[in-house]
Protein backbone atom coordinates (compact mmCIF):
# COMPACT_ATOMS: atom_id res chain seq x y z
CA UNK A 1 0.00 0.00 0.00
CA UNK A 2 1.01 3.25 -0.80
CA UNK A 3 0.26 6.15 1.77
CA UNK A 4 0.47 9.80 1.60
CA UNK A 5 1.05 12.53 4.50
CA UNK A 6 0.26 15.93 4.18
CA UNK A 7 0.53 18.44 6.47
CA UNK A 8 1.65 22.21 7.12
CA UNK A 9 4.97 21.14 9.49
CA UNK A 10 6.18 18.37 11.69
CA UNK A 11 8.69 19.64 13.65
CA UNK A 12 9.89 18.40 17.62
CA UNK A 13 8.05 19.43 20.61
CA UNK A 14 4.41 19.53 18.31
CA UNK A 15 1.59 17.42 19.22
CA UNK A 16 0.41 17.02 16.04
CA UNK A 17 3.32 16.49 14.50
CA UNK A 18 4.04 13.75 17.55
CA UNK A 19 1.47 12.16 16.02
CA UNK A 20 2.14 12.06 12.86
CA UNK A 21 5.27 10.68 13.18
CA UNK A 22 3.70 7.77 15.54
CA UNK A 23 1.67 7.20 13.00
CA UNK A 24 4.03 6.98 10.45
CA UNK A 25 6.32 4.49 12.89
CA UNK A 26 3.02 2.07 13.43
CA UNK A 27 2.12 1.50 9.74
CA UNK A 28 6.06 1.22 8.91
CA UNK A 29 5.92 -1.93 11.75
CA UNK A 30 2.97 -3.22 10.48
CA UNK A 31 4.89 -3.89 6.73
CA UNK A 32 3.32 -0.41 4.91
CA UNK A 33 6.28 1.04 3.89
CA UNK A 34 5.68 2.89 1.21
CA UNK A 35 4.97 6.07 3.08
CA UNK A 36 5.78 9.55 2.37
CA UNK A 37 5.11 13.01 3.99
CA UNK A 38 4.50 16.51 2.14
CA UNK A 39 4.99 19.67 4.31
CA UNK A 40 6.54 22.46 4.36
CA UNK A 41 9.39 21.39 6.70
CA UNK A 42 9.89 18.15 8.49
CA UNK A 43 12.62 17.81 11.40
CA UNK A 44 12.94 13.98 11.86
CA UNK A 45 15.19 12.34 9.76
CA UNK A 46 13.10 9.02 10.10
CA UNK A 47 10.05 10.33 8.35
CA UNK A 48 10.58 9.67 4.79
CA UNK A 49 9.47 13.69 3.02
CA UNK A 50 9.41 15.76 0.51
CA UNK A 51 9.50 19.56 1.51
CA UNK A 52 7.50 21.49 -0.58
CA UNK A 53 6.45 25.49 -0.95
CA UNK A 54 2.35 25.04 -2.31
CA UNK A 55 0.14 22.50 -3.83
CA UNK A 56 1.58 22.04 -6.79
CA UNK A 57 4.26 20.35 -5.35
CA UNK A 58 2.43 17.86 -4.57
CA UNK A 59 -0.68 17.82 -6.55
CA UNK A 60 1.46 16.29 -9.37
CA UNK A 61 4.34 14.39 -7.73
CA UNK A 62 4.32 10.73 -8.80
CA UNK A 63 4.03 9.21 -5.38
CA UNK A 64 1.24 11.29 -4.46
CA UNK A 65 -0.83 10.56 -7.72
CA UNK A 66 -0.45 6.29 -6.97
CA UNK A 67 -0.83 6.86 -3.95
CA UNK A 68 -3.79 4.63 -2.38
CA UNK A 69 -4.47 6.59 0.53
CA UNK A 70 -3.74 10.27 1.82
CA UNK A 71 -4.04 11.13 5.37
CA UNK A 72 -4.24 14.69 6.38
CA UNK A 73 -4.17 16.16 9.78
CA UNK A 74 -6.07 19.11 11.00
CA UNK A 75 -5.69 21.95 14.00
CA UNK A 76 -5.30 24.96 11.96
CA UNK A 77 -5.14 26.62 8.55
CA UNK A 78 -3.04 25.67 6.13
CA UNK A 79 -2.70 26.00 2.78
CA UNK A 80 -1.92 22.34 1.75
CA UNK A 81 -5.54 21.10 3.40
CA UNK A 82 -7.23 22.85 0.62
CA UNK A 83 -5.60 19.60 -1.69
CA UNK A 84 -8.32 17.35 0.46
CA UNK A 85 -10.71 18.19 -2.26
CA UNK A 86 -8.29 16.96 -5.34
CA UNK A 87 -7.33 13.72 -4.33
CA UNK A 88 -6.36 10.76 -7.00
CA UNK A 89 -9.94 9.21 -7.54
CA UNK A 90 -8.67 5.91 -6.47
CA UNK A 91 -7.12 6.61 -3.31
CA UNK A 92 -8.82 6.78 0.09
CA UNK A 93 -8.97 10.09 2.02
CA UNK A 94 -8.52 10.14 5.93
CA UNK A 95 -8.39 13.08 8.08
CA UNK A 96 -7.21 13.04 11.98
CA UNK A 97 -9.03 16.24 13.45
CA UNK A 98 -7.33 17.63 16.29
CA UNK A 99 -9.75 20.79 17.16
CA UNK A 100 -9.05 24.49 16.67
CA UNK A 101 -8.56 26.49 19.50
CA UNK A 102 -11.89 29.10 19.83
CA UNK A 103 -11.73 32.54 19.04
CA UNK A 104 -12.17 33.82 22.64
CA UNK A 105 -9.42 31.89 23.65
CA UNK A 106 -6.71 33.75 21.80
CA UNK A 107 -5.18 37.45 21.18
CA UNK A 108 -6.82 39.70 18.81
CA UNK A 109 -4.03 39.58 16.17
CA UNK A 110 -4.78 35.78 16.02
CA UNK A 111 -8.31 36.13 15.72
CA UNK A 112 -8.24 36.00 11.90
CA UNK A 113 -6.37 32.75 11.64
CA UNK A 114 -8.62 30.91 13.59
CA UNK A 115 -11.69 32.03 11.74
CA UNK A 116 -10.09 30.90 8.75
CA UNK A 117 -9.32 27.45 10.39
CA UNK A 118 -12.81 27.12 11.13
CA UNK A 119 -13.56 27.56 7.50
CA UNK A 120 -11.50 25.29 5.90
CA UNK A 121 -12.23 22.97 8.75
CA UNK A 122 -15.32 22.30 6.17
CA UNK A 123 -13.17 20.42 3.99
CA UNK A 124 -13.38 17.32 6.09
CA UNK A 125 -16.63 17.08 4.08
CA UNK A 126 -14.17 15.87 0.90
CA UNK A 127 -12.64 12.84 3.66
CA UNK A 128 -13.87 8.95 3.36
CA UNK A 129 -13.17 8.90 7.40
CA UNK A 130 -12.14 11.31 10.33
CA UNK A 131 -10.07 10.50 13.29
CA UNK A 132 -10.77 12.66 16.57
CA UNK A 133 -8.72 12.32 19.13
CA UNK A 134 -11.50 13.12 21.60
CA UNK A 135 -15.54 12.57 21.85
CA UNK A 136 -15.17 16.93 22.18
CA UNK A 137 -13.44 16.73 18.98
CA UNK A 138 -16.32 14.80 17.10
CA UNK A 139 -18.93 17.02 18.50
CA UNK A 140 -17.34 20.09 16.71
CA UNK A 141 -17.84 18.65 13.73
CA UNK A 142 -21.17 17.27 14.05
CA UNK A 143 -22.08 20.71 15.80
CA UNK A 144 -20.46 22.09 11.88
CA UNK A 145 -22.93 20.14 10.28
CA UNK A 146 -19.69 17.79 8.83
CA UNK A 147 -21.32 14.15 9.22
CA UNK A 148 -18.15 12.59 7.30
CA UNK A 149 -18.14 8.79 9.01
CA UNK A 150 -15.73 9.24 12.25
CA UNK A 151 -13.99 7.22 15.02
CA UNK A 152 -12.93 8.30 18.20
CA UNK A 153 -8.91 7.30 18.36
CA UNK A 154 -7.19 9.07 21.71
CA UNK A 155 -3.19 10.10 21.03
CA UNK A 156 -0.61 8.34 22.48
CA UNK A 157 0.90 8.96 25.12
CA UNK A 158 4.70 8.27 25.68
CA UNK A 159 5.40 9.82 29.15
CA UNK A 160 3.30 7.81 31.44
CA UNK A 161 4.86 5.44 33.97
CA UNK A 162 3.62 3.60 37.06
CA UNK A 163 3.35 5.96 40.01
CA UNK A 164 5.52 5.72 42.73
CA UNK A 165 4.93 3.48 46.03
CA UNK A 166 4.28 6.66 47.69
CA UNK A 167 5.23 10.37 47.36
CA UNK A 168 7.89 12.99 48.98
CA UNK A 169 5.14 14.24 50.72
CA UNK A 170 4.75 11.35 52.77
CA UNK A 171 8.23 12.40 54.19
CA UNK A 172 7.90 16.03 54.86
CA UNK A 173 4.12 16.95 54.89
CA UNK A 174 5.15 19.46 51.91
CA UNK A 175 2.13 19.52 49.25
CA UNK A 176 4.06 19.28 46.01
CA UNK A 177 1.28 20.81 43.03
CA UNK A 178 2.79 20.95 39.10
CA UNK A 179 1.46 22.88 36.41
CA UNK A 180 2.23 22.01 32.47
CA UNK A 181 1.08 24.03 29.83
CA UNK A 182 1.99 27.39 27.87
CA UNK A 183 2.19 30.38 29.82
CA UNK A 184 -1.05 31.69 27.96
CA UNK A 185 -4.03 33.34 30.29
CA UNK A 186 -6.06 30.20 28.10
CA UNK A 187 -3.77 27.93 30.46
CA UNK A 188 -4.90 29.72 33.71
CA UNK A 189 -1.28 29.68 35.17
CA UNK A 190 -2.16 33.21 36.69
CA UNK A 191 -5.38 32.38 38.29
CA UNK A 192 -3.19 28.77 39.70
CA UNK A 193 -0.79 31.43 41.51
CA UNK A 194 -3.63 33.33 43.09
CA UNK A 195 -5.67 30.39 43.97
CA UNK A 196 -2.92 29.44 45.87
CA UNK A 197 -1.93 32.16 47.44
CA UNK A 198 -5.68 32.06 48.98
CA UNK A 199 -5.26 28.53 50.03
CA UNK A 200 -2.30 29.36 51.94
CA UNK A 201 -4.44 32.26 53.74
CA UNK A 202 -7.08 30.15 54.88
CA UNK A 203 -4.52 27.35 56.48
CA UNK A 204 -1.83 28.45 58.46
CA UNK A 205 -0.31 24.87 58.19
CA UNK A 206 -0.31 24.45 54.50
CA UNK A 207 3.19 24.22 52.85
CA UNK A 208 3.23 24.04 48.83
CA UNK A 209 5.96 23.04 46.03
CA UNK A 210 4.88 24.62 43.19
CA UNK A 211 6.89 23.50 39.61
CA UNK A 212 4.89 24.95 36.53
CA UNK A 213 6.24 23.67 32.95
CA UNK A 214 5.63 25.06 29.77
CA UNK A 215 7.86 26.17 26.38
CA UNK A 216 8.51 29.90 26.74
CA UNK A 217 8.59 30.17 22.96
CA UNK A 218 4.79 29.98 22.76
CA UNK A 219 3.82 31.51 25.73
CA UNK A 220 2.49 35.25 26.59
CA UNK A 221 5.87 37.39 27.72
CA UNK A 222 3.36 39.89 29.45
CA UNK A 223 1.78 36.80 30.99
CA UNK A 224 5.22 35.53 32.51
CA UNK A 225 5.97 39.12 33.62
CA UNK A 226 2.76 39.29 35.61
CA UNK A 227 3.76 35.36 36.77
CA UNK A 228 6.78 36.43 37.80
CA UNK A 229 5.17 39.29 40.22
CA UNK A 230 2.58 37.00 41.61
CA UNK A 231 5.57 34.47 42.69
CA UNK A 232 7.82 37.47 44.14
CA UNK A 233 4.44 38.43 45.88
CA UNK A 234 3.84 35.02 47.41
CA UNK A 235 7.16 34.97 48.53
CA UNK A 236 7.17 38.23 50.25
CA UNK A 237 4.07 37.32 51.75
CA UNK A 238 4.42 33.51 53.01
CA UNK A 239 8.23 33.17 53.07
CA UNK A 240 9.12 29.48 52.98
CA UNK A 241 5.24 28.21 53.48
CA UNK A 242 5.46 28.07 49.35
CA UNK A 243 8.16 27.22 47.04
CA UNK A 244 7.18 28.27 43.18
CA UNK A 245 9.93 27.43 39.87
CA UNK A 246 9.21 27.86 36.65
CA UNK A 247 10.77 25.52 34.69
CA UNK A 248 10.72 26.96 31.31
CA UNK A 249 11.52 24.93 28.08
CA UNK A 250 12.01 21.57 30.60
CA UNK A 251 13.19 18.34 29.56
CA UNK A 252 11.08 14.78 29.30
CA UNK A 253 12.81 13.78 32.14
CA UNK A 254 12.46 17.16 34.14
CA UNK A 255 8.87 16.43 33.52
CA UNK A 256 8.82 13.44 34.30
CA UNK A 257 10.46 13.69 37.89
CA UNK A 258 8.18 16.77 38.59
CA UNK A 259 5.17 14.56 38.11
CA UNK A 260 6.39 11.63 39.62
CA UNK A 261 6.89 14.17 42.92
CA UNK A 262 3.52 15.69 42.71
CA UNK A 263 0.95 15.34 44.33
CA UNK A 264 -1.83 17.62 42.76
CA UNK A 265 -1.54 18.12 39.38
CA UNK A 266 -3.61 21.24 38.80
CA UNK A 267 -4.90 22.61 34.78
CA UNK A 268 -6.97 26.19 35.12
CA UNK A 269 -7.31 25.52 31.23
CA UNK A 270 -10.47 26.95 29.86
CA UNK A 271 -10.00 24.69 26.87
CA UNK A 272 -8.37 21.39 25.43
CA UNK A 273 -8.90 19.28 22.00
CA UNK A 274 -7.52 16.19 24.15
CA UNK A 275 -5.46 16.90 27.35
CA UNK A 276 -2.58 14.95 27.01
CA UNK A 277 -0.65 16.36 30.21
CA UNK A 278 -3.99 15.51 31.93
CA UNK A 279 -3.20 11.89 30.83
CA UNK A 280 0.54 12.08 31.74
CA UNK A 281 -0.37 13.29 35.45
CA UNK A 282 -2.61 10.59 36.35
CA UNK A 283 -0.51 7.83 35.03
CA UNK A 284 2.20 9.14 37.49
CA UNK A 285 -0.64 9.27 40.36
CA UNK A 286 -1.68 13.31 40.95
CA UNK A 287 -4.68 14.04 41.70
CA UNK A 288 -6.20 16.82 39.33
CA UNK A 289 -7.90 19.83 39.87
CA UNK A 290 -8.96 21.55 36.59
CA UNK A 291 -11.87 23.57 34.76
CA UNK A 292 -14.86 21.67 33.98
CA UNK A 293 -14.90 22.49 30.28
CA UNK A 294 -14.19 21.08 26.78
CA UNK A 295 -12.31 17.58 27.05
CA UNK A 296 -11.42 17.82 30.64
CA UNK A 297 -14.28 16.04 32.02
CA UNK A 298 -14.01 12.99 29.81
CA UNK A 299 -10.14 12.97 29.91
CA UNK A 300 -10.10 13.39 33.79
CA UNK A 301 -12.32 10.14 34.22
CA UNK A 302 -12.83 10.98 37.85
CA UNK A 303 -9.57 11.04 38.97
CA UNK A 304 -10.17 14.52 40.31
CA UNK A 305 -12.39 17.20 41.21
CA UNK A 306 -13.75 19.67 38.38
CA UNK A 307 -14.74 23.45 39.05
CA UNK A 308 -16.74 26.05 37.21
CA UNK A 309 -14.37 27.67 34.14
CA UNK A 310 -12.79 30.90 35.59
CA UNK A 311 -14.26 30.71 39.10
CA UNK A 312 -11.11 31.27 41.42
CA UNK A 313 -12.94 31.06 44.47
CA UNK A 314 -14.11 27.45 43.50
CA UNK A 315 -10.87 26.24 42.42
CA UNK A 316 -9.13 28.06 45.75
CA UNK A 317 -11.87 25.78 47.63
CA UNK A 318 -10.73 22.33 45.97
CA UNK A 319 -7.28 23.12 46.15
CA UNK A 320 -7.53 23.69 49.52
CA UNK A 321 -9.44 20.29 50.18
CA UNK A 322 -7.27 18.16 47.82
CA UNK A 323 -4.20 19.61 49.71
CA UNK A 324 -5.57 18.36 53.37
CA UNK A 325 -6.69 15.22 51.30
CA UNK A 326 -3.27 14.01 50.45
CA UNK A 327 -1.57 14.31 54.24
CA UNK A 328 -4.62 12.66 55.34
CA UNK A 329 -4.65 9.31 56.80
CA UNK A 330 -6.91 7.62 54.66
CA UNK A 331 -5.20 9.04 51.48
CA UNK A 332 -2.09 7.34 53.22
CA UNK A 333 -3.95 4.15 54.06
CA UNK A 334 -5.04 1.07 52.45
CA UNK A 335 -8.97 1.90 51.88
CA UNK A 336 -11.11 3.14 49.10
CA UNK A 337 -10.00 6.66 49.38
CA UNK A 338 -6.36 5.66 49.78
CA UNK A 339 -3.14 6.88 47.10
CA UNK A 340 -2.72 3.07 46.75
CA UNK A 341 -6.36 2.45 45.63
CA UNK A 342 -6.01 5.60 43.57
CA UNK A 343 -3.34 4.48 41.95
CA UNK A 344 -4.05 0.91 41.58
CA UNK A 345 -7.05 2.39 38.87
CA UNK A 346 -5.17 5.08 37.15
CA UNK A 347 -2.16 2.43 35.58
CA UNK A 348 -5.80 0.76 34.41
CA UNK A 349 -6.80 3.63 32.72
CA UNK A 350 -4.11 4.86 31.70
CA UNK A 351 -3.16 1.43 29.17
CA UNK A 352 -5.30 2.97 26.61
CA UNK A 353 -2.89 5.91 25.68
CA UNK A 354 -0.73 3.40 25.34
CA UNK A 355 1.81 3.99 22.42
CA UNK A 356 1.26 0.06 21.30
CA UNK A 357 -1.99 0.10 22.15
CA UNK A 358 -3.10 3.02 20.29
CA UNK A 359 -0.76 2.29 17.47
CA UNK A 360 -2.30 -1.19 16.53
CA UNK A 361 -5.68 0.41 16.64
CA UNK A 362 -4.72 3.29 14.18
CA UNK A 363 -2.84 0.39 11.97
CA UNK A 364 -7.02 -1.71 12.22
CA UNK A 365 -8.58 1.14 11.38
CA UNK A 366 -6.28 2.23 8.10
CA UNK A 367 -6.84 -1.60 7.07
CA UNK A 368 -10.39 -1.51 7.49
CA UNK A 369 -11.25 1.86 5.36
CA UNK A 370 -8.67 0.68 2.43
Amino acid sequence: MKVSYVNGICVKNDAISNSIRDEVRALRKSGVDDVRLYAYACEYDDIPSTVVCDVRDIAFDPHFLASDLVIFHFGIYYPLFDLLSIVPANARRLVVFHNVTPREFVKPESRALIDKSFSQMSNIAWADHVICVSDTNLEVLRKAGISTPATVLPLAIHSMSHPPSRKPSVVDNIVRVAFIGRFVKSKGPHELLMALSNVLASSRTCRLKVDMVGNLLFSDPELLAQIDAIIAALARQYGRRIDVKIHGNASEEQKHEILRDADLFVLPTYHEGFGVPIVEAISNGCYVIAYDNSNVPSVTNGFGRLVDTGCIDSLSAELAQAAEKVVSAAWRGQGDESYETFVRHAIKYAEQFSPNTVARNFVNLVSKIQ
